[in-house]
């Protein structure tokens, strides 16, 4: 039976294990030094804790809402999913058309930071590779875009004084390193 990939492509699987592991490993390094500082600075009083929330909290929506408009690209809808599951389809009507034609276009980085996070992780592990040229639902770029300004969100939002969870994010921070 025929296998989805190259002999030589399990070099790159390799590269990739190695680098998520780097990540994680700086991942973790950080945020220990982000809870230390919290300690000693942050957690001596409810109003401290309060106005890091806060402050946290405004930038993440900012963050969050400049990163689809410094994509600025718009990117067409798949047009021939006869043969996709309700799944996938499902999925395709999840893309957000922020600044794009609605129905036609979708903002790459948009649907990954606008929809709740198992739904991007469905949209980049379960998307199938539409047409002749093989193109894929998310590129590259997009992803780059994506992957950095949200895994620094997450490690510095991991900690404060109100739940924001830790397995989403990682889940779909190495989805999309991935």
């Amino acid at each position: 039976e025929a296998s989805n990939f190259s002999i030589w492509e399990l070099t790159l699987f390799v590269i990739i294990g190695g680098l998520g592991g780097l990540i994680g490993a700086v991942f973790n390094a950080v945020n220990e030094h982000l809870t230390i500082w919290r300690m000693k600075r942050v957690n001596q009083s409810k109003l401290r804790r309060f106005i890091e929330v806060i402050c946290v909290s405004l930038l993440v929506s900012v963050v969050s809402f400049l990163m689809p408009i410094l994509w600025g690209r718009c990117t067409e809808l798949p047009t021939d999913m006869q043969d996709w599951t309700n799944q996938e389809k499902n999925l395709v009507e999840a893309l957000v058309p922020f600044r794009c034609i609605p129905g036609k276009e979708y903002n790459e980085v948009a649907s990954l930071i606008f929809t709740e996070g198992d739904t991007a992780i469905k949209q980049l592990l379960h998307f199938r590779e539409e047409g002749a040229d093989d193109n894929s639902t998310f590129s590259s770029g997009a992803l780059f875009v994506f992957f950095i300004p949200y895994i620094m969100m997450a490690n510095l939002t991991y900690g404060i004084a109100v739940p924001s969870g830790l397995f989403i994010p990682s889940i779909l921070s190495g989805a999309t390193f991935g």
